[in-house]
């Protein structure tokens, strides 16, 4: 620049230098950020997995050490359920083929906890919960116990006759994600989808990279 003295142009050439590595940085930074989840909630404090009797559909205990190593969904239903909890398997199985392309480890595993544990035997759940994935596991907790478990996860069933000396239950039907070290990390909420789930799980698993 003509007339201006050397020092000036050198300090103004530096501080251009410096916006520009500064502006680039935030950029890369930015632009390259993992998204949010669009439906489901993060929990600001995880919930840690009570330790609680359980055991699968395999007859094999049940219990937050199952739960480390990968994130994992629950679902809270029951295999007499006629409609919520099937739909809801279905979306999940649809999920998770959504999310075939991840590597093993980053996988969601899928569990759902029966909330009717006096019909749902080790054995019931077994015929049902695969039926929708071969991966699928059903678990059986307890009655007694079954109270402590959803309190954590921050689900509710209730009992509600049927006639016929029969009953159903009325039960949440939010997702819930435990992470790889065995908290309730995050709530789906209803409704769901099938793309909907997978793309929140995706945007939450970069999140915690």
């Amino acid at each position: 620049m003509p007339g201006m003295p050397r020092n000036t142009f050198l300090a103004i050439a530096i501080v251009l230098a410096i916006a520009a590595a500064v502006a680039g940085a935030w950029l890369a930074a930015n632009l390259g950020a993992p998204q949010p989840p669009e439906q489901a909630r993060v929990l600001t404090t995880p919930r840690p997995v009570p330790a609680v009797p359980a055991i699968d559909q395999a007859g094999q205990p049940f219990g937050p050490e199952a739960l480390r190593g990968r994130w994992t969904m629950v679902f809270f239903g029951f295999t007499h359920c006629p409609d919520i909890c099937p739909a809801t398997l279905q979306v999940l199985a649809g999920a998770r083929q959504l999310l075939d392309d991840l590597p093993p480890e980053e996988m969601p595993a899928v569990v759902m906890i029966s909330v009717d544990p006096g019909r749902d035997t080790p054995e019931r759940l077994a015929e049902y919960v695969p039926f929708f994935h071969p991966e699928f596991r059903g678990v059986h907790v307890p009655a007694a116990n079954l109270a402590e478990l959803t309190r954590v996860f921050g689900a509710a069933y209730a009992y509600s006759p049927a006639g016929d000396d029969s009953y159903t239950v009325d039960h949440t039907a939010s997702l819930f994600l435990v992470d790889p070290q065995a908290r309730v990390a995050a709530v789906f909420p209803t409704p769901h989808t099938a793309a909907g789930v997978a793309s929140d799980l995706r945007r939450i698993i970069e999140l915690e990279k």
